[in-house]
Parts: structure tokens; sequence; C-alpha cells
């Protein structure tokens, strides 16, 4: 009953300002695992919605990847969150996050310094154009052991993502893809869905998030 519930809000980015007042009523009865999956750091802005951080979560404790990384990490409290929560719960690995933009970047550095330091062994963040910076990066580490791809709703520039870092894939790389059903993946679909390399292995589709893929290299 509860998961229904949170599943048909999705997250309390998504509650406006009746509900969200609500939500601050009665979130001390919802049981603390659900409440984090539905708000995230609840000082730190956060998209994807309650199904799609859950999934994400469960990936990375499944498969354990020792080098993450992600373009765009906005305020944070997002997939960045949710994704060094994991390996804090693994006890290992760490997410490389970069942010083009200036005021996001600083945002989330101080997010992550004042309201977040637990998570620092699990989590270095970039700011500037992935193209520019994360290439030192990637062959210092030599491989990718898990990549997502949520940027701007770009088929092209989700492709040239892909292409970027796919020098730097092995079998059992994790890809996951946020958007799979919009533009920002239609070129992007045909590579994963169509050739022998990949295997899906889910695929969160409407109404409990926008389209999340779950793909590992062969």
């Amino acid at each position: 009953m509860i998961d229904d519930i949170l599943t048909k809000f999705r997250s309390t980015g998504n509650l406006g300002r009746y509900k969200g007042r609500v939500w601050k009523m009665v979130r001390r009865f919802i049981p603390p695992v659900k409440r984090l999956f539905f708000e995230g750091d609840p000082g730190i802005p956060g998209q994807l919605w309650y199904r799609e951080r859950i999934q994400l979560y469960r990936v990375i404790i499944e498969h354990q990847p020792k080098s993450c990384f992600e373009i765009g990490t906005w305020k944070g409290g997002g997939s960045t969150f949710f994704i060094v929560h994991a390996l804090e719960r693994i006890g290992s690995g760490k997410l490389h996050t970069i942010e083009i933009d200036p005021a996001f970047y600083s945002e989330a550095k101080k997010n992550y310094s004042d309201r977040l330091s637990r998570y620092s062994p699990f989590v270095e963040l970039h700011r500037g154009n992935y193209r520019e910076v994360y290439p030192s990066i990637l062959r210092d580490v030599g491989r990718v052991d898990f990549l997502i791809l949520d940027g701007q709703e770009d088929a092209q520039e989700t492709v040239n993502q892909y292409r970027f870092f796919l020098p730097y894939l092995r079998k059992g790389t994790v890809l996951m893809v946020h958007d799979w059903f919009t533009e920002k993946s239609r070129l992007l679909r045909p590579l994963i869905e169509d050739t022998a390399i990949w295997e899906i292995e889910s695929v969160l589709k409407p109404p409990v998030s926008l389209g999340l893929v779950t793909a590992v290299m062969k």
C-alpha cells in the first residue's frame, strides 16, 4: 500500500505546495527506507522517481562496480546521491560525476562537504566539460564498471556520450540510461537493443518511470 502511494506521487519534487505540506506531517510515519527513496536527502533537490531510485540502488548493490561515471551532477541529490549511498553500503567503489554549470557544481560541492561528508570516500565531483576533464581520469582508471546516461534531451548528444565512454567499457560493465522512451534515447536505443554486445537486464516503463534501462555488456 505504501509503495503504491509513493510510486504514484513519484518523489517529493513532484508533490507541489499542498501535498508537500502534507508530506512533512506524515513522513515520520513512513518506514525510513521507503522514506529515503522517496525524498532522498530532504535538504538537496534531486531528480528520478521513487521506483527509479530503488532500481538504481539495487543495480549498484548487485553488481558492486568499482569505477562509476555519470555526466551531470546537478545539485547532487538525484542519481549521484543514490549511487554513492549504495557504494557506501558496499564499502567500496567510487563515482566520478561532472557538472558543467559552475553554480550547480558549487552547490553540489557544498552539499557533499557540509551535509553528505560521510560519502566523500565514494565520490569525486568534477567541474567542466566531460570531453576535457574525463580523458585523463579514464586513462588512470583504465575501465568503466558502471555508467549512467541522463543528460539533456538531445538524441545525438546521448550517442556522443556513449561513444566517448565505449573504449573503456568491458565485459560486465553496467549501463543505465534514463528517459529510454523519449527523444533523448532515440538514437541510442538501436545501438543497445539491436547489437550482440549488450544484454538488457531490466526496463522500467511508464507510469512508474519515464524509462530506465539497465544493460550489461557481454
